[in-house]
Formats: C-alpha cells, structure tokens, sequence
C-alpha cells in the first residue's frame, strides 16, 4: 500500500516537471519570437543594420525593433549588431544570442 506521503512526493515531483516543461515551452517561443523580429527586419531592410535599432522586450515580453533611444528600461533593449551572425554572403539572427536572451527571462 502506498502512503499518503509517496502520494504527495509522487504528486509535487509530476507537477514540478510539468512546470518546468511548460517554462521550456513558453522560453522556447519567446526566443522563436525574437529570432523571428531579428530576421524580419533583416529582410525589410535589405540586410542593412542601424547602430541605434536594437530588439526591445516590453513587460508583457513581447519583443519588437526600435531605437535605443525609444527605450523605456535601457535592461530590456538588446542592439542589433549584438545578435546577428555573419557569414561571408549571408546574415542571420545568432541562435545562441538569441537563446541568451530567453534565459534573462526563463529561469
């Protein structure tokens, strides 16, 4: 017979994992949705980055492009040029760069 308390560890390590399985998730697409900003504007502007355009992180972590200087918390702007990778013919939105940012907001 199993005891209350094997119910209880059996019942909080469940929802702990499926906790931590949805936080995967919801930091998943928020990095796909960075990702997907980066690249947009790449393609709207020809590949060509602005020093002052960068990727802002609004409280409802939602990302959008706009100035460093529009910026309403400095902590949530992130320049352009630090997430783009460069290839010899090519320009992309870095992965890694973008994974990183996901972290700052899914612990």
């Amino acid at each position: 017979m199993i005891c209350f308390r094997s119910l209880i560890r059996i019942f909080v390590l469940k929802y702990t994992n499926t906790m931590n399985q949805d936080t995967l998730q919801a930091k998943q697409a928020f990095a796909q949705k960075v990702y997907d900003v980066v690249e947009a504007y790449l393609e709207a502007n020809d590949c060509t980055i602005y020093a002052s355009d960068g990727v802002y992180v609004d409280a409802q972590l939602e990302p959008s492009i706009m100035s460093e200087a529009d910026a309403e918390d400095p902590d949530r702007f992130y320049p352009l040029c630090s997430l783009i990778r460069e290839d010899e013919e090519t320009m992309e939105a870095d992965k890694a760069m973008v994974e990183e940012i996901a972290e700052q907001y899914f612990v």
